[in-house]
């Protein structure tokens, strides 16, 4: 008996596409490859809706499922051995990959691609569960099974395997296009970008800063947090922007209940020429309707008719519980709450505007000569490029490949 082990990879919502389905898988593939870069495996293939990882090392799979669930267009994928299509051969191998297994329970749960096979899904399920119930003296339970097998036959070969993964599903990061994200330390924005690239937007950051006013602790935070949100795109590009003399000016010559409306409105516009520079149709944004004074209704329309492009706002419908409760799970939420010196924030008046009216906001705006002032700001603009150390092992030839 030939065995050979490999991960069987199902994605998500690429099997809703239709003539362009191919580019999606490819672009999968090509993003699978970035993910286990370091990690050894053969050749990747796609079959049947299906891909095949192969040349894997078994004793490493903790590492493979890591890397796997970050890769977003992903459903699950599934540690399994290789086999010829036989029912003998089935069934011997399902039992040996329980061995040394503890479960008080178990179900067989078999798809049947390949429909040449004289034996149905159920049939399979049946027999198999048989012959383990044989040996192991375990019930089945077919609802809240403790160990769920899974076989997949297709075209000839039979695949086995326990060990799953889920991935977060959605689309291969890339496959919509380009936006840049307005990203804080704070708790919303690194999960509004988490969203985004689960739709499959490839992501720059644009972090605005009051340094010297404030400390670098925000900067810091921010590329911390960039480092757990790196998993999942591998490579992103930051833009730290000061705004100081932006402030200043607007708080010399408007009244204080309008000072962040103002703040806002001048990193849009940065935002937007910063977008228009690298080719970004989109900007992403953390707010969250009603959730401060400067999220109201009102004041989003204020704030956001000085972008150039459209504003996606992927929290905009939910409430401060469940954005906590995402970022705890992406791990960004501990940074988050780290002390830090915010470029609003920290100049935020006692008493805020809640409800701009825009033609009031544009009149004030034309008092100030915000030209010049941008223009400084992005000419003393940084950038660095923050790569996911975990899966750089090899060369220095191997960063390179991530520009592909």
């Amino acid at each position: 008996m030939i065995k050979q082990y490999c991960i069987l990879i199902h994605y998500h919502e690429i099997s809703l596409k239709g003539k362009n389905r191919r580019w999606f898988e490819r672009l999968l593939i090509k993003n699978i490859k970035k993910q286990l870069n370091g990690l050894d495996y053969s050749n990747i293939i796609l079959e049947n809706a299906s891909i095949i990882c192969f040349g894997i090392n078994k004793q490493r799979w903790k590492e493979y499922a890591s890397r796997l669930e970050s890769t977003m267009g992903i459903k699950h994928a599934t540690l399994m051995t290789k086999i010829k299509c036989e029912i003998s051969l089935i069934k011997s191998v399902a039992l040996e990959e329980l061995d040394g297994i503890e479960f008080n329970s178990f179900r067989i749960s078999t798809k049947r691609q390949y429909k040449q096979f004289d034996l149905t899904s159920q049939q399979v399920n049946e027999l198999v569960g048989e012959y383990i119930q044989e040996f192991s003296n375990k019930p089945v339970s077919l609802k809240n099974p403790q160990l769920n097998l899974i076989i997949e036959l297709v075209k000839g070969m039979a695949y086995i395997g326990h060990y799953r993964v889920k991935g977060y599903g959605g689309l291969p990061v890339g496959s919509s296009e380009h936006a840049v994200s307005m990203i804080s330390s704070g708790i919303d924005s690194p999960v509004a970008s988490f969203e985004m690239l689960r739709r499959g937007v490839h992501l720059t950051y644009i972090h605005f800063h009051s340094m010297p006013v404030t400390n670098r602790q925000s900067i810091k935070n921010v590329q911390d947090i960039l480092m757990i949100l790196s998993k999942y795109q591998i490579k992103s590009k930051l833009f730290l922007v000061p705004i100081l003399e932006i402030q200043r000016k607007i708080m010399s010559e408007i009244p204080d209940k309008f000072w962040v409306i103002l703040f806002r409105r001048a990193m849009f516009k940065i935002t937007s020429i910063i977008a228009e520079n690298i080719n970004a149709p989109a900007i992403v944004s953390g707010e969250s309707v009603g959730q401060v004074a400067s999220q109201t209704l009102s004041n989003i329309r204020a704030t956001a008719n000085s972008a150039d492009r459209p504003v996606l706002r992927p929290l905009c419908g939910m409430n401060k519980e469940d954005i906590i409760n995402q970022a705890q799970k992406l791990g960004t939420y501990d940074i988050s709450i780290e002390p830090y010196e915010d470029c609003c924030s920290f100049f935020v008046p006692p008493h805020p505007e809640t409800k701009a009216n825009l033609n009031e906001i544009i009149m004030l705006e034309s008092k100030i000569n915000f030209g010049t002032l941008i223009d400084d700001s992005i000419k003393k603009t940084e950038t660095s490029t923050l790569i996911y150390p975990k899966y750089i092992q090899k060369s220095a030839n191997k960063l390179e490949n991530l520009n592909d």
